[in-house]
């Protein structure tokens, strides 16, 4: 069996694997999904978190793991978990990207494109809070009426100096952890084209396709979770 570390993407915590953490419990893995700097629960002031931030908490937990995990990025925190294989990559087996930013070596989200454009900005906290409307159009066109009103419930403003934040990945360390990607064909945040065109240009160990929004976690969570599972047997 497998331990698997989950990290969230943009303006939202580890909220967002409630449904996958008991399906994968229930077939013997080990979940710890983490809360980000200044999200979920985590009550870090917003204008004081970075990109290193970040990292810093992702490869903290991994280092304290006395084997390697199953890392998995939704969404932004493509980045994250590229930057922390290119860290720590002994301790990861897998690096999974989930509907997420792929990056290449010197790029931060800012040169991606720079996160959601239905936003409002907070000078004083430095962060960016998602337009009421864009949220379900966006994130959450396939779930349910309960799913959608869980989500807004949940989501938090977005601390924006971790998009300037610039990823630095070599071969040697980066390039060695085996990669795995899962796209989302219905995707309105991230479509599947930049999806596509984003995992095309770097070796990945396998590609698996759900026809989900950009939140298979709650619109396919028992897909997304089977495929999760096979990727432990890989």
């Amino acid at each position: 069996m497998s331990t698997f570390v989950f990290v969230h993407g943009a303006f939202q915590g580890k909220w967002i694997w409630k449904k996958v953490t008991p399906l994968l419990e229930k077939n013997g893995h080990k979940v710890i999904a983490i809360d980000l700097p200044g999200s979920g629960e985590d009550v870090t002031p917003p204008q004081e978190v970075t990109f290193k931030c970040y990292t810093d908490k992702v490869t903290d937990i991994l280092e304290k793991i006395d084997h390697p995990v199953i890392l998995v990025g939704h969404s932004m925190s493509g980045l994250v978990v590229s930057q922390v294989a290119e860290y720590v990559p002994d301790k990861i087996k897998k690096l999974v990207y989930v509907c997420a930013i792929v990056p290449q070596n010197g790029q931060s989200l800012q040169d991606l494109g720079g996160g959601p454009k239905d936003t409002s900005f907070n000078e004083e906290e430095k962060t960016l809070t998602l337009i009421d409307e864009y949220i379900a159009d966006g994130f959450l066109n396939e779930c349910s009426d309960e799913d959608i009103i869980f989500a807004k419930r949940k989501m938090r403003p977005q601390p924006v100096l971790p998009f300037s934040g610039k990823v630095t990945l070599s071969p040697e360390n980066f390039g060695r952890v085996p990669r795995v990607y899962i796209e989302t064909t219905k995707d309105h945040a991230i479509p599947i084209e930049v999806q596509r065109e984003m995992y095309k240009q770097i070796p990945f160990e396998n590609t698996f396709s759900i026809d989900a929004d950009h939140s298979p976690f709650f619109s396919q969570a028992e897909t997304l979770t089977k495929y999760l599972n096979e990727i432990a047997t890989l």
